[in-house]
Formats: structure tokens, sequence, C-alpha cells
């Protein structure tokens, strides 16, 4: 089954513009780099208690290409083009896979 790579973290409510831009910005460097890379920004709809917004990205490759999907290799390309902006979020970015299964 191909893996789907799902990262999380938290950064402060009045960042959110710049999150947003910045993680734009990121996928679309990343779809260059890999054409069939298919990526996603969400947010969590309010903030918590400390001003917070979680927010999750997420990342497939088509599998009739990547049959193995995300990999490690495409993971650390990930992390390494989020490290620019790492100082708009609260925290650590928390990467989680999943196998693909419908």
């Amino acid at each position: 089954m191909p893996c789907e790579l799902f990262v999380y973290y938290r950064a402060a409510a009045h960042q959110a513009a710049a999150i947003t831009e910045a993680v734009r910005c990121m996928q679309a460097a990343l779809r260059v780099e890999i054409p069939q890379l298919q990526s996603r920004l969400l947010r969590r709809p309010l903030e918590n208690a400390t001003g917070e917004y979680t927010w999750m990205e997420t990342y497939a490759l088509d599998p009739i290409g990547h049959p193995a999907g995300v990999d490690a290799t495409c993971a650390a390309l990930i992390e390494h083009h989020a490290a620019s902006w790492a100082d708009l979020r609260s925290g650590a970015r928390h990467p989680e896979v999943f196998d693909a299964c419908a």
C-alpha cells in the first residue's frame, strides 16, 4: 500500500496569513521537484486556549508512478523546505505516516 504523509504543528493565530503563504510557496516548489506530488494545507477552524491554530499538511503520490507512496527521501525533502519558515511556528512539526487503504 502506498504511504501518505501528514504533518501537524501549531502557530499563533496572528501568523495565519504568513503560514498560508509560506506553505503555498513551499508546496509549489515541491511540486516542481516532484511533479506527481499531491499536497494540501488544512487548519482547525478554532484557535486553542493559547491563541494558536493547529495546521495539517498532507502529501501523497500517484501510486502508479510511485507504488510505495511518500518515502523517506520525499519526507526529508519536505522537511528541508519547511525549515525555511520555522520561525512562524510555535513548536515542532509532527510527521505521521499512514497507509492508503481505499
